[in-house]
């Protein structure tokens, strides 16, 4: 994998060097690949999270990352027949 050395060229390998941690990778193509893969699963089981009955705006912020936001909406109605 070739990583790009202009700009901030530190923090992404201190990023990737992470996820080889994180994920237990032992090189930084497969952490990267990792990575991404667990993003999307995480991405799909957050969507799951919201759609639970016991979510709440708090615990769908405390879900929230700075880069994949959620939203959270309840909608009630009332019947007084």
């Amino acid at each position: 994998m070739r990583i790009r050395t202009d700009g901030d060229y530190a923090h992404r390998l201190d990023a990737i060097e992470s996820a080889m941690e994180a994920l237990d990778e032992n090189t930084k193509t497969a952490a990267v690949i990792a990575a991404c893969e667990h993003a999307r699963q995480d991405r799909k089981a957050k969507q799951k999270a919201l759609a639970h009955p016991d979510m709440t705006p708090e615990l769908a912020e405390i879900l929230s990352t700075s880069v994949l936001e959620l939203s959270y909406e309840t909608h009630t109605s009332l019947d007084t027949r």
